[in-house]
């Protein structure tokens, strides 16, 4: 069950991927709730038109892949992939809790203050690390981090 909204936009997402000109899409409403508009339609009403137009070929699919800060985002560092890459295998192995790309932000950010504070300790200061953010020095400590804590974590479990 969604809301009004949500089920407004679902209708109009299947008209579109249906390829429903205008006209048929009205004469579909009208005959299904007697209203030519989805704004002026109960929930039930458009559960009734969103279940017609499933039963067309309509097939509901969610977003899979990435978030955008992976794909879309340029980095800085050229290991930052390389990052990625072996944090979802550590989360693949059950190393990691937590495989989610906010996880390896909060992750990065811990290294990076750490990293920091002891180069130039200022306590006041908040050094903020993202992987697309980072650069090639933070990076590569934050490699050499993930892959050390595997090894333990393999060594241990043998």
């Amino acid at each position: 069950m969604y809301t009004k909204p949500k089920y407004i936009q679902l209708i109009h997402i299947a008209k579109q991927k249906l390829g429903m000109d205008d006209l048929s899409y009205r004469a579909m409403l009208e005959r299904l709730t007697g209203k030519s508009s989805t704004k002026q339609m109960t929930i039930p009403e458009l559960t009734k038109v969103y279940n017609e137009l499933e039963n067309k070929g309509f097939k509901k699919t969610s977003r899979k892949g990435k978030s955008p800060s992976t794909t879309q985002l340029k980095t800085k560092s050229n290991i930052a992939k390389k990052i990625l890459a072996l944090w979802i295998d550590m989360a693949r192995k059950g190393i990691i809790r937590d495989g989610s790309e906010k996880a390896l932000n909060v992750y990065i950010m811990r290294i990076v203050n750490e990293v920091t504070q002891r180069q130039r300790p200022d306590p006041k200061m908040l050094y903020v690390g993202f992987l697309h953010t980072i650069d090639n020095t933070m990076a590569t400590i934050v490699v050499e981090r993930l892959k050390k804590w595997q090894q333990r974590v393999e060594r241990k479990n043998g």
